[in-house]
């Protein structure tokens, strides 16, 4: 009889340190992942164009704001302008006027 209770205490002993260091590594995986999200939160976007004045609040070629991503700028008779993207820049560049008309 002390045989089988010898067995089943044993067998619930290693059972129960089995659950303890699969709760011990998973607390850790999740500090691991609290201590990544904190990171990740604290490493704000280089803003490149912080300072910058820029003519007019959008992109003069398609009309989004610029407060919805600047991804490109260009000077044009001393004033910067901003745009979306390159090809938007391009888009402008080629008749510039045709574009500040509309402003």
């Amino acid at each position: 009889m002390h045989a089988k209770k010898y067995i089943i205490m044993k067998k619930i002993l290693l059972i129960s340190l089995l659950f303890f260091a699969a709760c011990a590594h998973h607390s850790n995986d999740e500090n691991a992942v609290a201590k990544a999200k904190a990171k990740m939160q604290a490493a704000k976007p280089v803003n490149r164009f912080a300072g910058v004045q820029f003519a007019v609040q959008k992109d003069l070629s398609c009309g989004m704001p610029l407060a919805a991503g600047l991804e490109d700028t260009a000077h044009y008779q001393g004033k910067v302008y901003g745009f979306c993207s390159t090809e938007c820049k391009e888009t402008f560049l080629k008749d510039p006027q045709k574009y500040l008309a509309k402003k």
